[in-house]
């Protein structure tokens, strides 16, 4: 069984050992702007997100699932469970070649809102999407 929860300090160290691009999940943690999914206790991949990190709206900037647990339904339960957290219009981005990530955006009923050019690494386009999400007592009801 999965368990989504928000990130504790303690779960850094673990963090760490799958994630290539650590930034600034201290900050992330303490500020109690990430989720993260365990399996049999152990933490397997994180969401993180910027509050008005996209012209104004909640950014989704982190998305990262250890190797061995991808392909699981580990991303689709994160991404299905920032409703818990956020709510109103929030934003998400990937580079226009990770097919993995448009297709699971996509299959969570993420929206595409264009792309910018001259972000990433050789210039390959940054598509984003954006999700209208509400807080699950309202979106049951």
């Amino acid at each position: 069984m999965t368990v989504i929860r928000i990130a504790e300090p303690y779960d850094l160290s673990r963090l760490m050992t799958f994630d290539p691009f650590p930034g600034d999940r201290i900050a992330e943690i303490v500020e109690r702007r990430m989720l993260v999914a365990e399996v049999e206790n152990v933490v397997v991949g994180y969401v993180a997100w910027q509050r008005g990190g996209c012209v104004g709206k909640d950014y989704v900037n982190k998305l990262v699932v250890d190797d061995a647990y991808r392909r699981s339904g580990i991303a689709q339960l994160l991404i299905g469970a920032l409703n818990t957290v956020l709510t109103g219009r929030v934003f998400i981005s990937t580079g226009a070649l990770n097919g993995a990530a448009i297709t699971l955006l996509r299959r969570t009923g993420w929206v595409a809102a264009g792309e910018i050019c001259g972000l990433l690494p050789l210039n390959e386009p940054t598509v984003f999407f954006y999700r209208d999400l509400w807080p699950e007592s309202i979106s049951e009801s």
